[in-house]
């Protein structure tokens, strides 16, 4: 990743910092709407939530919310696929 662009996601997480609980609300509405391009961008959000989680030191509290999230949602493979090419916990 250049310089340039390692900044920019670093702005985009300072921005997401601000908004974690939207984002997650944002995350369920995704879901909800059932459509493969919906869970592709939760899951992208998720993948910045965690990146921020580990950056700020809020990790654990991050995977535990996920782990709820995933087991909500355990009935719907196409998401759960998504999750796990995400490498996400």
């Amino acid at each position: 990743m250049t310089a340039a662009k390692a900044a920019t996601y670093e702005k985009r997480l300072d921005h997401l910092a601000m908004r974690t609980e939207a984002a997650w609300q944002e995350i369920a509405d995704l879901i909800e709407t059932k459509k493969p391009r919906d869970y592709d961008l939760a899951v992208s959000l998720l993948r910045d939530l965690s990146t921020l989680a580990r950056r700020d030191g809020g990790h654990d509290s991050f995977t535990t919310r996920f782990l709820q999230l995933r087991s909500r949602h355990e009935r719907k493979p196409s998401l759960q696929e998504r999750f796990d090419k995400a490498g996400l916990p």
